[in-house]
């Protein structure tokens, strides 16, 4: 899988979407995104993430 950017749209496992809120590191399988609707940012496993557009 490709490593995630700041500003990329993704789409959780479970149908929920939103945005990296930091490029994810390399080596690391965890990304800090923004689910939408929520108020707070979550830490998430890459392999559970689809990328559905590049920037908002």
């Amino acid at each position: 899988m490709e490593i995630l950017k700041f500003g990329n749209r993704i789409k959780t496992a479970d149908g929920r979407e939103g945005t990296v809120q930091e490029d994810q590191e390399t080596n690391s399988d965890e990304v800090k995104v923004m689910i939408d609707g929520e108020e707070t940012a979550s830490v998430l496993k890459a392999q559970d993430l689809e990328k559905i557009a590049d920037h908002l």
